[in-house]
């Protein structure tokens, strides 16, 4: 072969090279380009959302905001079809300085951006027809209904729009390196955090929100409006019982009473039918020979109580089986006020707000007539919201509003039970039922206090908890629980008594039932098969309660609902004093998960409906020589082998540890 060929493949060689290197490189300046002008876009968006919700979401131009959410939507598409080829590899590149981190969480990040432009653009379909009707019949009553009628037609867009926001979901949960990534980034990461779940949970409920709502049948709800400051084990002391009836999105009856007027109650206070036993706990320590309609609400899992709740109501009015239950606290009716803004009660003129509304609540507990007519407060708050809603809907903020009652639902302040399959699954999915699940493979706790003192005691309590949980080599673990009552009420001499009927007799101001001796049947709640080393003993004097005995016995170890452990107390409280309660208990050996690689530790801690939010501290050790990943949420501590939580108990809370 001569000199000369070779010298001529060789350049032709260098002249490919040099040629594919060129188009490369254009190929790379286009791609660079395109890519450049969809994040240009997109970021240039974010100041024309800005401008459009200027004047709030009641007062937006629907025509403006359904092109920004498809320019959005292609906005995105366009980035993903730029850089989409390259996501494989973008995990790789973590350890790239500066740009390490982002590149790590790309795949992530546009999976959010994807899903969730995709999930605006269904859910605006959907909903486009509503916002128009919002903005154009805001104060016409028949509004809801119709509402209802766009939510029906627009099944279809929603259904996939709940498909779309929870890819969104599951991006953002692997998502483990956000105090890396850029200060820009974790800003939209905190405010996704922040509205991810209400916008998870509202696209699931509008799924039914039709049928709830009546639209395919009458629907007949039981309200059950439940006082904390006599805490029960589902909120609170059930005060008052009220019936709504719900056709087509409207009201057709709307009646309250007390609680205690529910039962078939005849002649001189003496009962026309026959009534059950109680659970033993209430025949112990309140000495109650019959289970009536004020006590139903015994269990912590809100759809047995209100089972239990729906069928007395039923069997003492002589009505037929409800389709479902809402229960309230003092602390809903707060929220509500503040979604619709203030209200009038006709009657008197009295402006409820957010404000006044507990102490109007309380201030109504002493109407003339008495005891049986001291909950007509909640029939007349309830009609002056429904004429705010079905009368003056435009002076109500829907988004305020629904973040309202979506915080009271999180919070337990407000919980929903339906016999409906399809609705009650829904509801458990999006965690608004105040159901208590069965642990499957993790710990799981729960304190339930019972207020067994005839009095609102619990405006002056304070509870603190502290657990921490050793965890041993072989997979099994001891707990050790702490729990502190302490009575922050000032010590009047009054002598402790139980009973309290002469104040209610005497027709009091609420104020006298507060600040009185708290008796407590304190109930823990563990998975099962977990089994009790020490528990306390509790003595509470014979002459402080009905028993007329000293009450001395030890912890009580029973199963009381599936899939739980229960330990149980009763326990006397006096004004300005302390009492602890602590718990020493071997977990099962199924609480820990073994991957292969890793062991994971995880608590569920349930909160207490109508409990008052505290800070709860955790600590778990691991076991000698094991080696800490990593924890969700983020530890506030990590000591030599142990790692330390503090959450704040106003919702139910996971705690993920991860080790090897």
């Amino acid at each position: 072969m001569s000199v000369k060929y070779i010298t001529k493949r060789t350049h032709l060689v260098w002249l490919l090279l040099l040629a594919g290197m060129v188009i490369l490189l254009i190929w790379a300046g286009m791609k660079t380009w395109r890519i450049y002008q969809a994040s240009t876009s997109l970021l240039a968006r974010q100041a024309e959302l800005e401008l459009m919700l200027a004047d709030g979401p009641g007062n937006i131009d629907v025509d403006a905001a359904e092109d920004f959410v498809y320019g959005l939507r292609s906005d995105v598409a366009s980035l993903d079809n730029e850089i989409g080829f390259m996501t494989p590899v973008l995990p790789l590149l973590g350890w790239l300085p500066k740009i390490g981190p982002l590149a790590a969480s790309a795949p992530q990040l546009m999976e959010m951006a994807d899903a969730g432009t995709e999930a605006a653009a269904y859910a605006f379909r959907g909903m486009k027809p509503a916002l128009l009707l919002l903005q154009e019949e805001s104060n016409d009553s028949s509004a809801i209904p119709k509402m209802l009628q766009i939510l029906e037609l627009g099944k279809t867009d929603m259904a996939q729009a709940s498909l779309s926001m929870d890819r969104v979901v599951a991006a953002r949960d692997q998502i483990d390196n956000v105090d890396e990534l850029p200060w820009r980034v974790r800003t939209l990461l905190a405010q996704a955090d922040e509205w991810l779940p209400f916008g998870q949970a509202g696209l699931k409920m509008t799924l039914v929100l039709p049928d709830l709502m009546g639209l395919n049948g009458p629907r007949r709800y039981l309200i059950i409006a439940q006082n904390e400051d006599e805490l029960r084990a589902t909120g609170g002391f059930l005060t008052g019982a009220g019936l709504v009836e719900v056709a087509k999105g409207q009201i057709t009856k709307l009646e309250f009473q007390d609680a205690n007027l529910v039962d078939a109650w005849g002649n001189g206070w003496k009962l026309n039918k026959p009534y059950g036993d109680p659970p033993k706990a209430l025949a112990e320590v309140m000495l109650l020979d019959l289970f009536l309609f004020r006590d139903a609400n015994f269990w912590p899992d809100f759809p047995i109580s209100a089972e239990k709740a729906m069928d007395l109501y039923s069997y003492g009015q002589d009505v037929p089986p409800l389709d479902g239950a809402i229960a309230i606290d003092q602390k809903f009716v707060e929220l509500l006020v503040s979604g619709t803004g203030p209200v009038m009660i006709p009657d008197t003129g009295e402006i409820i707000s957010e404000t006044n509304a507990i102490a109007s609540m309380q201030d109504a507990w002493t109407l003339e007539d008495g005891l049986h007519n001291r909950k007509a407060f909640l029939g007349v708050f309830a009609q002056a919201i429904r004429n705010r809603l079905e009368n003056e809907l435009s002076g109500v903020d829907p988004v305020h509003l629904a973040r309202q009652i979506s915080t009271s639902l999180t919070n337990k302040n407000l919980q929903l039970h339906v016999r409906d399959p399809l609705t009650s699954a829904v509801l458990s999915e999006v965690g608004w039922d105040g159901r208590l699940y069965p642990p499957t493979g993790h710990d799981a706790l729960m304190s339930v206090d019972y207020n067994a003192g005839y009095n609102k005691a619990n405006k002056f309590i304070v509870k603190d908890m502290s657990y921490h949980v050793h965890l041993a080599e072989d997979g099994s673990a001891q707990a050790d629980l702490t729990i502190i009552h302490t009575h922050t009420g000032e010590d009047t001499g009054e002598p402790c008594w139980q009973g309290t009927l002469q104040v209610y007799q005497d027709k009091g101001q609420y104020q006298d039932l507060t600040n009185k001796c708290y008796w407590n049947y304190l109930r823990v709640y563990v998975p099962e098969n977990s089994q009790l080393i020490s528990g306390p003993r509790h003595i509470v004097p014979a002459e402080t309660w009905f028993g007329d005995f000293d009450w001395d016995r030890p912890t009580e170890e029973f199963t009381e609902l599936p899939g739980f452990t229960t330990f149980s107390n009763f326990m006397l409280l006096p004004r300005g004093s302390e009492v602890t309660s602590q718990f020493v208990y071997d977990l099962p050996s199924t609480i820990v998960k073994n991957n292969g690689k890793f062991q994971q530790y995880q608590l569920q801690l349930h909160k207490q409906a109508g409990a008052a939010a505290r800070p709860v501290e955790i600590a778990v050790t691991l076991p000698e020589g094991a080696q800490f990943v990593s924890a969700q949420p983020e530890p506030d501590l990590k000591e030599r082998d142990t790692i330390h939580f503090t959450i704040d108990l106003d919702s139910d809370n996971f705690i993920t540890v991860i080790y090897k």
